[in-house]
Order: C-alpha cells, then sequence, then structure tokens
C-alpha cells in the first residue's frame, strides 16, 4: 500500500475536498476501472486478535460499509464525521497507472525447492484508493523490526504516543532497507493506493513514485503539500 500523507499532522479535509480529489482521479483516467464506493463509519464493535509476529493483543475497531452510487452521494454520508474510509474498489491498471509496479516472481530451481525472483508485473491487478480520516493523530510509518532494524515507534494506525517526532519510518517491499522520510510520521488523513498481494511500486532509493500529475491534483484539491511513504502489511 503506498500513502500520501499530509505535512501537517493535524490535517483534516472537508468532504467536498474529498469528493473533489475522487472526481479528478476519473478525470485524469487514475481511478480503480469499474469502482465500487464505499464509507467505512465507526459501528462501536471491535475485532480482537494477536499480532502474527510480536503475539500482542490487537483490538481493531469495526466499521459499517455503505456503498454509494455516484461521488457527490458521499458527502451527507460523511457530515458532522472525524473518522471514516472511503474506498473506491476496483481493477488495474487504469489508463493513467499511478507507478510502475514490481511483483516476485516463483522460479522452480529444482524437485521440492523453489526461488524467487523480482520483476516487473504487466498484468491486472486488484486496485483500491482510500481516504481515511482519524478522530486523532495516528502512526503514519510502518516499521518492522523483524525485517531490519528500526526505532521503537507505533505501528501504522495505532495511537502516537510523541507527536514531536515527525520523521516517517518505512521499509522497502523488496530489499527491506529503511526508509526514513520527513513529515510523514503521524497524521489524522491519508490517501491510500492499495494493490493485489505480492505487487508494489518500482522503487528504488526514495518513496516518491507517484505519478506527478496525481500527486499535483491530490496537493491541488486538499491545499495542502504531501509527502510519500508505504505500508507492507
Amino acid at each position: 500500500m503506498h500513502t500520501l500523507i499530509p505535512d501537517l499532522l493535524d490535517f483534516a479535509p472537508e468532504s467536498q475536498q474529498v469528493a473533489n480529489f475522487l472526481g479528478q482521479l476519473v478525470e485524469l483516467g487514475a481511478a480503480p476501472l469499474d469502482g465500487k464506493l464505499r464509507v467505512g463509519r465507526l459501528s462501536g464493535q471491535f475485532r480482537h486478535g494477536r499480532h502474527p509476529l510480536t503475539g500482542e493483543v490487537l483490538s481493531i475497531p469495526k466499521r459499517d460499509y455503505i456503498s454509494s452510487e455516484n461521488i457527490s452521494d458521499i458527502l451527507p454520508l460523511l457530515k458532522g464525521l472525524n473518522d471514516y474510509d472511503v474506498v473506491v474498489s476496483g481493477q488495474g491498471p487504469p489508463k493513467l497507472p499511478p507507478f510502475g509496479l514490481r511483483t516476485f516472481e516463483e522460479i522452480p530451481e529444482k524437485v521440492g525447492h523453489h526461488n524467487f525472483i523480482e520483476s516487473d508485473y504487466k498484468g491486472t491487478y486488484a486496485f483500491d484508493v482510500q481516504c481515511c480520516l482519524r478522530a486523532d493523530v495516528v502512526s503514519t510509518s510502518d516499521p518492522h523490526p523483524e525485517i531490519s532494524p528500526a526505532p521503537e515507534i507505533p505501528c501504522f494506525g495505532e495511537p502516537c504516543a510523541s507527536k514531536t517526532r515527525r520523521t516517517g519510518i518505512f521499509h522497502h517491499p523488496s530489499t527491506g532497507a529503511l526508509i526514513e522520510v520527513p513529515n510523514a510520521g503521524c497524521a489524522r488523513f491519508w490517501i491510500a493506493l492499495e494493490f493485489g498481494r505480492w505487487i508494489f511500486p518500482n522503487i528504488e532509493g526514495s518513496l516518491n513514485v507517484l505519478a506527478p500529475s496525481i500527486l499535483r491534483g491530490a496537493e491541488e484539491c486538499f491545499e495542502i503539500k504531501f509527502v510519500q511513504g508505504c505500508h507492507l502489511w
């Protein structure tokens, strides 16, 4: 999942700005094909489980999703909300892809043994665009100490204990290398572009890979600068 994070941590958009951004994606030819629009609002219930690596008990708020036929129809659904997910789910690639994609290809070496190599991805894929707002500032970093050493900071979506540490911590999706991004560590609002399993942006050293016209459109619609991050899982 590739993320756009406002450079102001407490930024919260107007509902019309969200609608304008989704409409602009359609105009650019960058929206998911055959997209279905949904608005997720807190249900008051929680899902409980354990982190697969740390064993930590997790409590995740559940959301009720309401389908919407038209982008303008989301405006009354968002009225008065300080926590929501607006999701457009469809297929890719659109006419204007957000960036080149890579994947892991399984190559059999011999019977009973397999190897994976990284390659360009040219096929179709599941493609979601999400606009997410939270009531308070949460972490937009994605630290994975099991991949490589990283500072002890909250995982993606968890409350931020310190709102002064603004540097975002991420990992390269194939090499695991640590990537630090100024002003990307926490926010109330973010935009996410999510793809099918084992598909990820073609990243060299920087996460600044989004098509310039899409980034420019987001900054014009929301009237704020965005920095780019990622979320592995």
